[in-house]
């Protein structure tokens, strides 16, 4: 037989061979083996605020540990998940890879789920108390695959603080409506990761913005998914929940590799490592650039003060001599009441607007992936 007609007829059949780790083209283009030869992630929990994440899976076998719920999932222990979203989260942050099923970045990671919606419902307030439990519960890493459009609200960024404070990694998702960067990925401190397509260019349908952190795959991720959702147990997506999760394995692998290096440093090499993608520096599509994995795992740079995602610490203004004195005096009724008066007109003004301002989820639903075979045609 010619030679162009034997390829002709071998290569769907080599096509239909392929597992589904080898249908996940984003380890390649990270070199996520590279990292894995230096940790893969023992040791360290990281927190999924999601759908839940479905424990039988045999990619996850093991990787789960008991969570919770908040809102519609509470009562829960976070292990089932009907959605499909949070297992597909977890599976590229921690899958096993068995019998050449979904590779995550991390596999040696454990995952604590924090079931906190169901279908396409997300509440801030239900979001803040997950951060806080996870927080609460060992996370060192927490992945925030979603996202409300519009402004943020104190408690949501009062939770955020709360993480940071105990020295937890969050990485958030920037959103898929080519819009500004949602929240809570632009709260300062949080690592927020905007998509890349298979070429390695700024994805079309990413949020992007001053806020965006770093970038990673975010085009026909293939995953692993509840088999009460897709029968195959395997799905493909697209959208920042992807390229945050990615990320969120990358930072537990920093944090394996190095156990006793804090938070702010574990960002630090994150953002110091990335590949420069788009305008030199940072910039709105790319943040940094892409993820490194093996080179954040390798890195090894002096600590830093605090976050360098947070703006720096404002110098406290010198009081004048009147104003001391006048300090010194005891306040009348006259001059506490217009202050209280305008405080709580301030507070509850602001208070309304960001509860008035519209929220959606910034996430896309997987699709169906055979557990062999090519995938379908992204969406």
């Amino acid at each position: 037989m010619p030679l162009l007609p034997a390829l002709a007829v071998a290569l769907p059949l080599l096509l239909a061979a392929q597992t589904i780790e080898e249908q996940e083209w984003h380890l390649d283009a990270l070199d996520v083996y590279g990292a894995q030869a230096q940790t893969r992630g023992d040791g360290v929990i990281v927190g999924v605020i999601d759908s839940g994440v479905d424990a039988q899976h045999p990619d996850l076998a093991g990787r789960v540990l008991p969570g919770t719920g908040f809102g519609s999932s509470q009562g829960t222990d976070g292990t089932t998940d009907t959605d499909g979203h949070g297992t597909g989260m977890a599976a590229i942050i921690a899958g096993t890879g068995r019998n050449g099923g979904a590779l995550g970045i991390a596999p040696g990671a454990k995952i604590l789920p924090v079931a906190s919606a169901e279908k396409t419902q997300f509440a801030l307030d239900v979001v803040a108390d997950s951060i806080r439990w996870a927080t609460d519960h060992g996370a060192k890493v927490i992945n925030l695959s979603l996202g409300f459009t519009g402004s943020t609200t104190p408690g949501l960024v009062r939770a955020v603080n709360y993480a940071m404070d105990k020295d937890v990694v969050l990485v958030a998702a920037t959103g898929n409506e080519g819009e500004e960067v949602s929240s809570p990925a632009n709260i300062g401190g949080v690592i927020a990761v905007a998509g890349t397509n298979r070429d390695g260019r700024p994805w079309r349908s990413s949020n992007v913005g001053a806020d965006t952190v770093l970038a990673a795959p975010a085009e026909g991720i293939v995953t692993a998914s509840p088999e009460s959702v897709y029968p195959s147990g395997y799905a493909e997506m697209d959208g920042t929940s992807a390229a945050s999760a990615i990320v969120a394995g990358v930072a537990a692998l920093v944090r394996a590799k190095h156990p006793d290096m804090p938070a702010k440093d574990v960002v630090n090499a994150l953002i110091r490592t990335a590949k420069d993608l788009d305008a030199p520096g940072r910039d709105d599509r790319t943040g940094f650039g892409l993820v490194d994995p093996a080179a954040a795992v390798k890195a090894q740079l002096p600590p830093v003060e605090r976050n360098p995602l947070l703006p720096p610490p404002k110098p406290s203004p010198t009081p004048t001599a009147a104003a001391q004195e006048r300090a010194a005096q005891p306040a009348t009724v006259q001059d506490r009441l217009p202050f209280v008066g305008a405080t709580f007109g301030g507070v509850a003004l602001l208070t309304a607007l960001l509860i008035a301002l519209p929220v959606a989820r910034t996430r896309r639903r997987p699709q169906p992936v055979s557990g062999r075979g090519t995938p379908p045609t992204p969406w």
